[in-house]
């Protein structure tokens, strides 16, 4: 798991396009400068606020869009 800082979210730096999508949601949905970013898989951001509230969101590949989940899920358990 990879904590993003503030030049890695401006800038777009992630691993893979995926996380690309998945980051440009939160960046439109959130403020990014007060909660943490972190990459946990190929499809997976975590995000954490202030509170200490956790989501997942992962990009759908299938549906071409961005699923939030409360929980980490993996991607077999998402097909069913």
């Amino acid at each position: 798991m990879q904590l993003l800082n503030k030049e890695n979210i401006s800038k777009n730096q992630v691993n893979t396009i995926e996380q690309f999508k998945v980051l440009a949601y939160l960046k439109q949905q959130f403020n990014t400068d007060s909660v943490s970013l972190y990459l946990l898989d190929k499809f997976t951001i975590k995000l954490v606020d202030k509170n200490n509230d956790v989501g997942y969101f992962k990009y759908n590949s299938k549906t071409k869009s961005v699923d939030f989940y409360e929980k980490n899920i993996k991607n077999k358990e998402r097909e069913r």
